[in-house]
């Protein structure tokens, strides 16, 4: 079984790959791989490196490279990989299940100011304008909501029992 565990910037991909991980399971979280996930120039598809300061996201994106997943996703057993891009919707026919974590933008907001990734408070305030909308886009595309505002334990009990792998 192939899944995807998605979600907005600061909604808990890293924190669930990383439970996941420790009771076992095969989990990848796809930012951490150069080969699987690259900032590329949006016109030109070609990869770019970071920026010192903010990420133009109108003129980058961080896109999946498709040999990069088929390399992680290559197993008879079950993995989880974690990650939100821009491309991602390409890929959702490799998976078996797709879950989005979604929170409240209070507990979003929360977390965006202890978040691994800093932001400054402009794009704090963007990414907080935007998440409702957001959001409910992966609602619109399918995918199986979950609740993130629990203790991470019980966030991935809540997961495992919906594969029916607990």
């Amino acid at each position: 079984m192939k899944i995807l565990i998605t979600g907005r910037p600061g909604s808990g991909k890293t924190t669930v790959i990383r439970e996941l991980q420790k009771r076992g399971f095969t989990a990848y979280n796809t930012d951490d791989y150069d080969d699987v996930t690259k900032l590329q120039d949006q016109k030109s598809g070609v990869q770019v490196p970071w920026p010192d300061g903010p990420v133009d996201w109108k003129r980058y994106t961080w896109n999946w490279q498709a040999g990069g997943i088929e390399k992680l996703l290559n197993s008879s057993e079950t993995v989880f990989l974690g990650g939100i891009v821009g491309n991602q919707k390409e890929f959702y026919p490799k998976f078996d299940k797709i879950f989005a974590l979604t929170l409240s933008t209070e507990t979003l907001a929360k977390r965006l100011d202890s978040h691994a990734h800093k932001r400054t408070q402009e794009e704090k305030d963007k990414a907080l304008a935007v998440h409702e909308m957001k959001q409910h886009r992966f609602k619109e595309d399918g995918l199986i909501e979950l609740a993130c505002e629990d203790s991470v334990e019980t966030v991935v009990n809540n997961l495992l029992k919906q594969l029916r792998l607990l």
